[in-house]
């Protein structure tokens, strides 16, 4: 039996014999299938110190709600008679909602969903693949159980296990020596010039396969616009905005964006519907309209949101659900007959990262499409509300749970620090409430669990433990961009140059290595530009009520590049002083433009304030 990929061996203590914990929460094909015969155990060092104390391997399924050939996996591979005996009598079978544990995922994904997964008790990689058919499925199970039937093939395994675990240590793959680099100011030139390299002449989007929706890249694309005017930005973002709005990859009929297009031409797409991808499009969209003057665009991101809340808003919860099923079948229809077949299954999970995004979204699109008034005040209201769900339900000790089902579960991943604490920089700009620059500052201190020498966020607590590779330490690169991009407008808003200099740090963490991501280095390289060339600083000082038109006006820029910090004057001195700014005399509230701690532009009316930006950029 060849070894796959085997990881880090840990031992686990044995223990007491426990009962099997079966999950009862599981989500299995909406069509007929009997994978709910199968024996699944939930992930946790119970189903492994069972594998260990009976001789049987582990057999993970990572899937998830949205997934066709996960669901197809149901109707055909778990719903075969020989495949359920085998798997409940001879293994452990264990099933991982992909959504929930993206820390599992990350760890032992073998290219896709379905992963299926033969694991050692000590949660080792001993065969993996994807969807298996039921067929090679009864033969790969019939070799795995012969393999461990015999005690030596486990010896020899369990050898083989710590010559690995040897290798990966002297590698330094679960090391980092906290070194890290000056920034490379070519940064965003060389992620552009990959992009460039890629784009899709004729159909828009990146590559000339099937085409991701990629939102990192569309706003790293906004952002370089947004200091420089370069016309490639313009060019490749509305190609790609339109070719995917314009095919078959948006939904005509109720809205929203589907997840990829399996064709070039964004013609025919895998029909799920996520929530991690629609709140990045919708802001794309109404950048886009703001930026370049693509009213259409502007009338994708209303029409984004009007599926977000007629489809996936869960309103006892008080935030959107997680994903909608792909159903060929259904959105294959017009609106008359879709009415007359059933909706596609929502997945009402409240995940935190993907609420919180959204969230951030509807705050900043808001003045991007039209200001303050009627149908888009609203925007800010539900961004709002969703952000008190967050932190009124999923915040536990200081720290942000992965996801809501009536309880929170699964404290402290970094994704769902690093949004959340976006978000509310987010509300802070779009409100003038210091209770959401005060939740930021709080999430920040508490992530710190996460921080070590390396420079560096880890994606999830060690204190949190878990079988297996959970043990394993990494330092995601997307994440850390994005928190680094929050620390830096955090320490601009807050006067603490300190927070700057850890932004930094990680930045040049990642330094060395960016370039092999290709063009899936836009985050980084958005946060590289934040941190070699700041934003402009819209410091608006005035009561919340007072500064609205300023910070909606501030907001509604699509160039330059802006930071709206708001100040209180009457109840935040301190942080006045500390940004170098004076009270105002009257009750009226003003604006400075500052870059670093030069200012240039003292305003105090929305029309002063658009002329003084305009200036800027020019300058």
């Amino acid at each position: 039996m060849r070894l796959v990929r085997v990881a880090l061996k840990r031992r686990l203590p044995l223990g007491p014999r426990v009962s099997a914990q079966l999950v009862s929460d599981l989500h299995f094909s909406p069509r007929p299938n009997r994978a709910s015969e199968i024996q699944w155990r939930d992930w946790g060092d119970g189903a492994f110190r069972e594998s260990e104390e009976t001789a049987k391997p582990v057999v993970l399924a990572i899937s998830a709600v949205w997934c066709h050939w996960c669901h197809v996996m149901d109707e055909t591979t778990y719903s075969t008679d020989a495949v359920i005996r085998l798997l409940n009598e001879r293994f452990i079978p264990v099933r991982v909602d992909n959504d929930r544990r993206p820390d599992v995922n990350a760890r032992y994904n073998m290219g896709g969903w379905p992963t299926t997964a033969v694991l050692t008790p000590d949660g080792e990689i001993v065969h993996g693949g994807t969807y298996i058919p039921p067929d090679p499925m009864l033969r790969l199970l019939g070799q795995i159980e012969r393999f461990f039937a015999d005690p030596d093939n486990r010896l020899e395994l369990a050898a083989q296990v710590r010559r690995v675990k040897e290798e990966r240590t002297r590698g330094g793959l679960l090391r980092a020596d906290g070194s890290t680099r000056a920034l490379d100011a070519r940064t965003a030139d060389a992620v552009l010039g990959q992009l460039e390299e890629q784009f899709d002449q004729e159909y828009g989007g990146f590559g000339d396969e099937q085409k991701f929706p990629q939102t990192s890249t569309l706003h790293f694309m906004l952002d370089h616009w947004a200091r420089t005017c370069d016309p490639r930005d313009e060019k490749m973002t509305l190609a790609t905005l339109r070719g995917m709005a314009g095919g078959g990859m948006y939904d005509r009929v109720e809205g929203g964006f589907f997840r990829y297009s399996t064709t070039r031409d964004y013609s025919v797409p895998h029909f799920e519907k996520m929530l991690e991808d629609l709140g990045g499009l919708l802001l794309a969209c109404a950048r886009a309209d703001a930026a370049f003057a693509a009213k259409d665009l502007g009338l994708v991101a209303r029409d984004v949101k009007r599926y977000l809340d007629a489809t996936l808003w869960q309103p006892e919860r008080g935030a959107y659900g997680g994903s909608q099923d792909a159903d060929e079948a259904y959105f294959s229809l017009d609106a008359t007959a879709r009415m007359l077949r059933k909706t596609p299954y929502v997945d009402p999970t409240t995940y935190t990262s993907w609420n919180a995004e959204t969230a951030r979204s509807l705050l900043l699109a808001q003045p991007l499409l039209g200001g303050a008034t009627g149908e888009l005040e609203e925007w800010t209201i539900r961004g709002l509300a969703i952000l008190e769900t967050l932190w009124s339900r999923l915040l536990r000790d200081g720290l942000m749970c992965r996801y809501f089902d009536g309880a929170p579960h699964v404290r402290g991943l970094l994704g769902d620090q690093v949004w959340s604490i976006s978000a509310a920089l987010a509300a802070h700009a779009s409100t003038g409430d210091g209770l959401w620059l005060t939740r930021a500052g709080d999430l920040i201190t508490a992530t710190d669990a996460l921080y070590d020498g390396s420079g560096g966020y880890a994606d999830r607590l060690a204190s949190e433990g878990g079988p297996g590779r959970l043990s394993d330490r990494a330092v995601p690169f997307n994440e850390n961009a994005i928190m680094a991009r929050s620390l830096l407008a955090y320490s601009a808003a807050t006067a603490q140059p300190a927070i700057a200099d850890r932004a930094r740090g990680i930045l040049g963490r990642f330094e060395p290595d960016y370039r092999r991501y290709g063009i899936f280095a836009a985050a980084y390289a958005s946060a590289v530009m934040d941190a070699i060339e700041p934003p402009v600083s819209a410091v608006i000082v005035g009561s919340p009520h007072a500064a609205a038109s300023l910070r909606s006006t501030a907001l509604s820029a699509a160039s330059p590049a802006i930071d709206v910090i708001p100040v209180d004057p009457n109840t935040e001195v301190e942080r006045l002083e500390r940004l170098g700014h004076a009270q105002p005399a009257d009750a009226s509230a003003v604006a400075y433009l500052c870059r670093g701690t030069s200012c240039f532009a003292r305003v105090t009316s929305e029309s002063d304030l658009s002329d003084a930006l305009a200036r800027s950029l020019r300058a």
